[in-house]
Order: C-alpha cells, then sequence, then structure tokens
C-alpha cells in the first residue's frame, strides 16, 4: 500500500483561502459622507441637467424638451408643482453664480446609486440638439470624474445614448 503521507489521490482535501470579510458599516462612509452639504437632491439633479444644456454657452430648444419631459418622469422631479421646480431652479443659478465648486458640491449631494443614471441624462441633453461641442464634451468628462464612473461604465453609456439619439 501507499505511504499513508501521500495525499495525491485524496478526494477531499483541506482548502487554504483568504478568510473573507464579514459585514463591515465602514461600506457606507461613502454613501454618508461625513461633510455639511446644503443641496437636496432635487437641487443637485436639476443642477447638472441644466449644465449639460448650458455647457455650449446656449440651451437649444430640443434640450429644452428634454429637460421638461425628464421633469415630468424623473420621480426626483415629478413630484415639485410648478412652483417649487421654479424655487429650485432659481436656488441652482443662484448656486452656480455664487460659488466655485457648485459642479463638485452638486455632484457629491447625488446618492452614488444615481450617478449612472444622471451621467446618462446628461449625455442625453447634451446630444438632444445632434450635435456635441468641445466644451460639451469637456463638462461630460468632469462629470465622469465627479461622479466617479469607471471608464468601462462611460463607455457603455456613451454607446447607448448615442444610438438613442442618432436615430
Amino acid at each position: 500500500m501507499g505511504d499513508p503521507q501521500d495525499t495525491s489521490q485524496a478526494l477531499f482535501g483541506p482548502i487554504t483561502a483568504d478568510k473573507k470579510s464579514g459585514f463591515s458599516m465602514q461600506e457606507l462612509v461613502t454613501e454618508f459622507p461625513d461633510h455639511p452639504n446644503d443641496w437636496s437632491i432635487p437641487e443637485a439633479f436639476l443642477c447638472l441637467i441644466l449644465s449639460a444644456a448650458f455647457a455650449d454657452g446656449r440651451i437649444a430648444e430640443q434640450e429644452q424638451e428634454e429637460i421638461r419631459a425628464l421633469s415630468h418622469r424623473s420621480r426626483t422631479l415629478k413630484n415639485l408643482d410648478q412652483n417649487e421646480l421654479a424655487q429650485v431652479n432659481r436656488i441652482v443659478l443662484k448656486r452656480r453664480a455664487d460659488r466655485p465648486d457648485w459642479l463638485a458640491e452638486a455632484c457629491e449631494a447625488l446618492p452614488k446609486d444615481m450617478h449612472l443614471a444622471v451621467f446618462a441624462h446628461c449625455l442625453d441633453i447634451a446630444l438632444a440638439d445632434g450635435v456635441l461641442v468641445p466644451s460639451e464634451a469637456e463638462f461630460l468628462e468632469k462629470l465622469i470624474g465627479l461622479l466617479t464612473i469607471t471608464e468601462e461604465e462611460a463607455k457603455l453609456i456613451t454607446k447607448v445614448i448615442s444610438l438613442k439619439n442618432r436615430f
């Protein structure tokens, strides 16, 4: 018979694996950061979609139509009545004019699980008039960084939204 130490034909043997870390509340730190931010989610959302439209220095009729439609579809904005939406719009325009870091603040105020959708909406609005100019591309690239969107995610969203706006 073979050597009792020979385990080359053992059917079951011990495995060495890294111990999985257990549940950690530290993962929530990125979702609920420890810094004051006075932006509400609707304010931040409206700020980013309006900024996508303004990125080329003008707001085309198609971009306005897309924003109006989005305000009726989006759960973030559709629960606001016309007066509340106008108030949010005034707040956003004032913050954009008064604060040098308005873009970073608005991005920071959004929950992480909104980042991809907001980027997709912004790209859709920028492409609504059928043209993407360098200033719009620059704005969208800033968003990718501030919303911590990976290159793969950005490419996939860009491909889908580009196709949507092409046809």
